[in-house]
């Protein structure tokens, strides 16, 4: 589906108000919906200097995981610098909710940390 560089204008515009709405006042990152970077959102996010952030670690998507299996891939896939990706918001998400403690404690545990996306990109 091809969007227009205005539908990306006025999308990442009004995502922004909101954003600032809440009183955050640095620099947005930018993920895009379901990964997709098709030519119209780079070119746009290149030319207002938003810096687009993807993830290398999706234990939950495309397939009904439990918790488990979500553990377990996610342990197995991660390394310094990475960024997973959960779906946790959604009424399937009950097995990614259940996981984030138990990865958070084993995460921990080998040595891992949590910072914000800001914090990773200007290490």
């Amino acid at each position: 589906m091809r969007v227009t560089p205005g539908t990306v204008r006025d999308e990442v515009e009004r995502t922004d108000a909101e954003i600032a709405k809440t009183g955050y006042q640095g620099p947005i990152t930018f993920r895009p919906p379901f990964g997709k970077k098709l030519l119209t959102l780079p070119w746009y996010l290149s030319r207002h200097d938003r810096t687009t952030v993807m993830w290398d670690v999706e234990p939950d998507s495309g397939k009904r995981a439990n918790v488990a299996e979500i553990v377990a891939e996610t342990l197995d896939r991660v390394r310094p610098g990475s960024i997973i990706l959960l779906h946790a918001m959604y009424e399937s998400g009950a097995a990614s909710r259940a996981a984030i403690p138990l990865l958070a404690k084993e995460l921990r545990a080998r040595g891992y940390t949590f910072v914000t996306v800001s914090q990773l990109l200007a290490h």
